[in-house]
Protein backbone atom coordinates (compact mmCIF):
# COMPACT_ATOMS: atom_id res chain seq x y z
CA UNK A 1 0.00 0.00 0.00
CA UNK A 2 1.07 3.45 -0.70
CA UNK A 3 1.39 5.84 2.03
CA UNK A 4 0.18 9.70 0.98
CA UNK A 5 2.54 12.41 2.12
CA UNK A 6 0.77 15.93 2.13
CA UNK A 7 3.71 18.68 2.62
CA UNK A 8 3.33 22.21 2.89
CA UNK A 9 5.29 24.88 0.43
CA UNK A 10 4.80 27.35 2.76
CA UNK A 11 6.19 25.36 5.82
CA UNK A 12 9.63 26.80 7.84
CA UNK A 13 11.66 24.62 7.17
CA UNK A 14 10.57 24.33 3.43
CA UNK A 15 9.74 27.50 2.26
CA UNK A 16 13.59 28.64 0.15
CA UNK A 17 14.37 25.33 0.22
CA UNK A 18 15.11 22.72 -2.47
CA UNK A 19 11.54 21.19 -2.43
CA UNK A 20 13.11 18.34 -5.34
CA UNK A 21 15.61 17.03 -2.83
CA UNK A 22 13.35 16.98 0.02
CA UNK A 23 10.91 15.06 -1.79
CA UNK A 24 13.20 12.46 -3.02
CA UNK A 25 14.79 12.16 0.82
CA UNK A 26 11.77 11.51 2.04
CA UNK A 27 10.73 8.96 -0.74
CA UNK A 28 14.00 7.42 -0.28
CA UNK A 29 13.82 7.48 3.34
CA UNK A 30 10.63 6.16 3.90
CA UNK A 31 11.26 3.12 0.80
CA UNK A 32 14.55 2.17 3.38
CA UNK A 33 12.04 1.71 5.84
CA UNK A 34 9.68 -0.67 3.71
CA UNK A 35 7.16 2.20 2.90
CA UNK A 36 6.02 3.52 -0.73
CA UNK A 37 4.85 7.25 -0.57
CA UNK A 38 2.97 9.23 -3.03
CA UNK A 39 4.82 12.81 -2.14
CA UNK A 40 2.58 15.88 -3.02
CA UNK A 41 3.79 19.82 -2.26
CA UNK A 42 0.97 21.92 -1.72
CA UNK A 43 -0.20 25.62 -0.52
CA UNK A 44 -1.31 25.54 3.40
CA UNK A 45 -4.94 25.83 2.44
CA UNK A 46 -5.05 22.96 -0.48
CA UNK A 47 -3.91 20.52 2.10
CA UNK A 48 -6.72 20.28 4.28
CA UNK A 49 -9.04 20.09 1.38
CA UNK A 50 -6.52 17.16 0.22
CA UNK A 51 -6.75 15.64 3.67
CA UNK A 52 -10.44 15.73 3.52
CA UNK A 53 -10.12 14.07 0.34
CA UNK A 54 -8.62 11.85 1.99
CA UNK A 55 -10.39 10.93 5.00
CA UNK A 56 -14.06 10.24 2.61
CA UNK A 57 -12.03 8.24 -0.47
CA UNK A 58 -13.36 4.54 0.13
CA UNK A 59 -11.04 1.69 1.74
CA UNK A 60 -11.21 -1.47 2.09
CA UNK A 61 -13.35 -2.36 5.70
CA UNK A 62 -12.45 -0.57 8.21
CA UNK A 63 -8.75 -0.95 8.39
CA UNK A 64 -7.07 2.26 9.41
CA UNK A 65 -4.88 4.52 6.82
CA UNK A 66 -1.80 6.09 6.97
CA UNK A 67 -1.39 10.34 6.22
CA UNK A 68 1.75 12.12 7.06
CA UNK A 69 1.47 15.37 6.86
CA UNK A 70 4.85 17.81 6.74
CA UNK A 71 4.23 21.34 8.36
CA UNK A 72 3.86 23.48 11.15
CA UNK A 73 1.39 23.78 14.12
CA UNK A 74 -1.31 25.58 11.46
CA UNK A 75 -1.30 22.89 9.31
CA UNK A 76 -1.43 19.91 11.53
CA UNK A 77 -4.15 21.80 13.16
CA UNK A 78 -6.23 21.96 9.96
CA UNK A 79 -5.78 18.79 8.46
CA UNK A 80 -6.97 17.61 12.51
CA UNK A 81 -9.92 19.30 11.18
CA UNK A 82 -10.18 17.64 8.41
CA UNK A 83 -9.86 13.87 9.63
CA UNK A 84 -10.59 14.40 13.56
CA UNK A 85 -13.24 11.07 14.22
CA UNK A 86 -12.49 9.01 10.86
CA UNK A 87 -10.29 5.66 10.30
CA UNK A 88 -7.14 7.91 9.38
CA UNK A 89 -4.12 8.03 11.54
CA UNK A 90 -1.73 10.78 10.95
CA UNK A 91 2.06 10.75 10.62
CA UNK A 92 3.94 14.00 11.72
CA UNK A 93 7.23 15.36 9.65
CA UNK A 94 8.04 18.03 11.71
CA UNK A 95 8.81 20.58 8.60
CA UNK A 96 7.01 24.49 10.93
CA UNK A 97 9.46 26.72 12.65
CA UNK A 98 8.15 25.97 16.03
CA UNK A 99 6.81 22.55 15.95
CA UNK A 100 4.99 23.27 19.31
CA UNK A 101 2.56 19.62 18.78
CA UNK A 102 5.99 17.61 17.37
CA UNK A 103 7.39 18.19 20.81
CA UNK A 104 4.34 17.47 22.54
CA UNK A 105 3.68 14.28 21.38
CA UNK A 106 7.90 13.67 22.03
CA UNK A 107 8.32 13.61 18.73
CA UNK A 108 12.41 14.43 17.59
CA UNK A 109 12.78 17.15 15.51
CA UNK A 110 14.75 15.33 13.08
CA UNK A 111 13.36 14.04 9.60
CA UNK A 112 14.92 10.62 9.26
CA UNK A 113 13.82 10.40 13.56
CA UNK A 114 10.75 11.19 12.16
CA UNK A 115 10.76 8.64 9.77
CA UNK A 116 11.50 6.34 12.14
CA UNK A 117 8.67 6.59 14.44
CA UNK A 118 6.23 6.40 11.35
CA UNK A 119 7.95 3.55 10.00
CA UNK A 120 7.41 1.97 13.78
CA UNK A 121 3.55 2.74 13.39
CA UNK A 122 2.81 2.91 16.99
CA UNK A 123 -0.95 5.36 17.04
CA UNK A 124 -2.41 6.73 19.82
CA UNK A 125 -5.32 8.32 20.96
CA UNK A 126 -4.91 11.88 21.49
CA UNK A 127 -7.52 14.78 22.39
CA UNK A 128 -8.57 17.35 19.68
CA UNK A 129 -10.49 20.84 20.65
CA UNK A 130 -12.47 22.92 18.89
CA UNK A 131 -13.98 26.78 18.89
CA UNK A 132 -17.38 26.63 16.79
CA UNK A 133 -16.84 22.98 15.28
CA UNK A 134 -13.21 24.18 14.39
CA UNK A 135 -10.46 21.65 15.16
CA UNK A 136 -7.17 22.95 17.20
CA UNK A 137 -4.43 20.66 18.85
CA UNK A 138 -2.19 23.00 20.85
CA UNK A 139 -4.29 26.14 21.42
CA UNK A 140 -6.94 29.03 20.52
CA UNK A 141 -6.63 32.94 22.18
CA UNK A 142 -8.77 35.96 22.23
CA UNK A 143 -7.64 39.20 22.93
CA UNK A 144 -3.76 40.43 22.56
CA UNK A 145 -2.66 37.29 20.78
CA UNK A 146 -4.44 36.78 17.73
CA UNK A 147 -2.92 40.54 17.43
CA UNK A 148 0.76 39.43 17.91
CA UNK A 149 0.10 36.42 15.30
CA UNK A 150 -1.24 38.88 12.50
CA UNK A 151 1.65 41.77 12.78
CA UNK A 152 3.84 38.78 13.05
CA UNK A 153 3.05 37.49 9.51
CA UNK A 154 2.85 40.98 8.40
CA UNK A 155 6.52 41.75 9.31
CA UNK A 156 7.19 38.35 7.65
CA UNK A 157 5.99 39.46 4.52
CA UNK A 158 7.23 43.23 4.59
CA UNK A 159 10.56 42.06 5.87
CA UNK A 160 11.15 38.91 4.47
CA UNK A 161 12.11 36.74 7.72
CA UNK A 162 11.18 34.61 9.69
CA UNK A 163 8.67 34.32 12.56
CA UNK A 164 11.32 34.40 15.18
CA UNK A 165 12.90 37.56 13.98
CA UNK A 166 9.59 39.03 12.97
CA UNK A 167 8.28 38.81 16.78
CA UNK A 168 10.00 41.55 18.35
CA UNK A 169 8.29 44.57 16.01
CA UNK A 170 5.29 42.39 15.80
CA UNK A 171 4.97 42.96 19.63
CA UNK A 172 5.65 46.31 19.97
CA UNK A 173 2.74 46.67 17.37
CA UNK A 174 0.21 44.30 18.49
CA UNK A 175 0.68 46.36 22.30
CA UNK A 176 -0.18 49.59 20.50
CA UNK A 177 -3.80 47.86 18.73
CA UNK A 178 -4.71 46.21 21.49
CA UNK A 179 -7.17 47.64 24.65
CA UNK A 180 -8.86 45.18 27.05
CA UNK A 181 -11.98 44.10 26.12
CA UNK A 182 -15.30 43.03 28.55
CA UNK A 183 -16.45 39.28 27.87
CA UNK A 184 -18.58 37.23 29.65
CA UNK A 185 -17.39 33.72 30.24
CA UNK A 186 -19.70 30.84 31.13
CA UNK A 187 -18.53 27.93 32.59
CA UNK A 188 -20.57 24.90 33.86
CA UNK A 189 -23.54 26.93 33.66
CA UNK A 190 -22.07 29.90 35.52
CA UNK A 191 -21.61 32.69 33.94
CA UNK A 192 -18.96 36.02 34.69
CA UNK A 193 -18.05 39.10 33.08
CA UNK A 194 -14.20 39.68 32.79
CA UNK A 195 -12.33 42.60 31.84
CA UNK A 196 -9.30 41.28 30.24
CA UNK A 197 -6.31 41.98 27.93
CA UNK A 198 -5.92 38.00 26.84
CA UNK A 199 -7.99 34.60 27.32
CA UNK A 200 -6.25 31.27 26.71
CA UNK A 201 -7.79 28.00 25.69
CA UNK A 202 -5.64 25.60 25.56
CA UNK A 203 -5.62 21.69 24.34
CA UNK A 204 -4.96 19.66 27.97
CA UNK A 205 -2.84 21.89 30.26
CA UNK A 206 -0.33 24.10 29.53
CA UNK A 207 2.43 24.39 31.99
CA UNK A 208 3.50 27.97 31.88
CA UNK A 209 6.38 27.83 34.53
CA UNK A 210 7.90 25.74 31.66
CA UNK A 211 7.04 27.84 28.52
CA UNK A 212 4.22 26.29 27.94
CA UNK A 213 5.26 22.45 27.88
CA UNK A 214 2.08 19.96 28.11
CA UNK A 215 3.28 16.89 29.96
CA UNK A 216 -0.30 14.90 28.72
CA UNK A 217 -2.89 15.42 25.65
CA UNK A 218 -4.87 12.64 26.67
CA UNK A 219 -6.57 14.65 29.93
CA UNK A 220 -9.96 15.35 28.32
CA UNK A 221 -9.69 18.69 29.98
CA UNK A 222 -9.49 22.29 28.23
CA UNK A 223 -7.18 24.25 30.25
CA UNK A 224 -8.28 27.90 30.44
CA UNK A 225 -6.17 31.04 31.42
CA UNK A 226 -8.01 34.36 31.84
CA UNK A 227 -5.70 37.60 31.94
CA UNK A 228 -7.11 39.66 35.08
CA UNK A 229 -4.48 42.15 35.50
CA UNK A 230 -5.67 45.36 34.67
CA UNK A 231 -2.47 47.65 33.92
CA UNK A 232 0.60 47.65 31.84
CA UNK A 233 3.15 47.51 34.95
CA UNK A 234 1.27 44.60 36.08
CA UNK A 235 1.26 42.75 32.80
CA UNK A 236 5.11 43.57 32.31
CA UNK A 237 5.67 41.83 35.61
CA UNK A 238 3.91 38.89 34.79
CA UNK A 239 6.83 36.78 32.93
CA UNK A 240 8.66 37.05 36.24
CA UNK A 241 6.07 36.10 38.42
CA UNK A 242 5.02 33.39 36.37
CA UNK A 243 9.29 32.57 36.74
CA UNK A 244 9.30 32.71 40.42
CA UNK A 245 5.83 30.63 41.50
CA UNK A 246 4.04 33.92 42.35
CA UNK A 247 0.87 34.30 40.18
CA UNK A 248 -2.16 35.84 42.08
CA UNK A 249 -5.24 34.23 40.68
CA UNK A 250 -7.43 37.22 41.99
CA UNK A 251 -5.18 39.93 40.49
CA UNK A 252 -2.90 38.48 37.42
CA UNK A 253 -4.19 35.06 35.90
CA UNK A 254 -6.84 32.60 36.76
CA UNK A 255 -6.73 28.79 35.43
CA UNK A 256 -9.60 27.05 34.73
CA UNK A 257 -9.36 23.27 33.82
CA UNK A 258 -12.54 22.38 31.95
CA UNK A 259 -14.49 20.03 29.16
CA UNK A 260 -16.06 23.23 27.51
CA UNK A 261 -16.93 27.13 27.60
CA UNK A 262 -18.65 30.03 25.77
CA UNK A 263 -17.44 33.33 24.95
CA UNK A 264 -19.40 35.79 24.22
CA UNK A 265 -18.72 39.55 23.55
CA UNK A 266 -19.99 42.82 22.57
CA UNK A 267 -18.68 42.32 19.01
CA UNK A 268 -20.45 40.15 16.51
CA UNK A 269 -17.04 39.17 14.48
CA UNK A 270 -13.75 38.65 16.78
CA UNK A 271 -10.51 37.70 15.68
CA UNK A 272 -9.09 34.72 16.84
CA UNK A 273 -5.47 32.91 16.88
CA UNK A 274 -5.88 29.25 16.37
CA UNK A 275 -2.54 26.70 16.48
CA UNK A 276 -0.05 30.15 15.42
CA UNK A 277 -2.41 31.68 13.13
CA UNK A 278 -5.22 33.64 13.01
CA UNK A 279 -8.99 33.34 11.67
CA UNK A 280 -12.36 35.93 11.86
CA UNK A 281 -14.88 33.81 13.99
CA UNK A 282 -18.61 34.68 15.04
CA UNK A 283 -19.23 35.59 18.52
CA UNK A 284 -20.47 33.54 20.84
CA UNK A 285 -17.48 31.22 21.33
CA UNK A 286 -18.01 27.59 21.47
CA UNK A 287 -14.95 25.99 22.73
CA UNK A 288 -15.19 21.50 23.65
CA UNK A 289 -12.36 19.25 23.99
CA UNK A 290 -12.80 15.73 22.04
CA UNK A 291 -11.14 12.93 23.86
CA UNK A 292 -9.45 10.62 22.20
CA UNK A 293 -10.65 12.19 18.56
CA UNK A 294 -7.26 12.00 16.77
CA UNK A 295 -4.72 9.16 16.37
CA UNK A 296 -1.16 10.20 15.50
CA UNK A 297 1.92 7.99 15.44
CA UNK A 298 3.81 9.01 18.63
CA UNK A 299 7.54 7.62 20.32
CA UNK A 300 5.74 7.58 23.67
CA UNK A 301 3.14 7.09 25.30
CA UNK A 302 1.52 10.69 26.66
CA UNK A 303 1.69 10.68 30.04
CA UNK A 304 -0.88 11.52 32.74
CA UNK A 305 -2.00 14.85 33.19
CA UNK A 306 -0.95 17.00 36.10
CA UNK A 307 -4.00 17.23 39.04
CA UNK A 308 -6.41 19.63 38.78
CA UNK A 309 -6.21 23.38 39.91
Amino acid sequence: MTVLVLLNAGAGSIKGADSGDLEKRLRNGFQARGIETEVRLAEGREIAEMARKFAVSKSPGKKSRTLVVGGGDGTLGSVASAITGTNVVIGVLPLGTLNHFARDIGLPNDLEAAMDVIAAGHAQKIDVAEVNGRAFLNNSSIGIYPFLVAERSAEQRRRGVGKLAALGPALVLALKASSWQTVRISIDDKAREQRTLCVFVGNNFYDLSKLGHRCSLTSGKLCVYVVKQQSWLGLALLPLKVAFGLIDPVHDVELFRVQSLEIRARRRHMRIAMDGETVEATTPLHYRIRPGALRVLAPVLTKAAPPSS
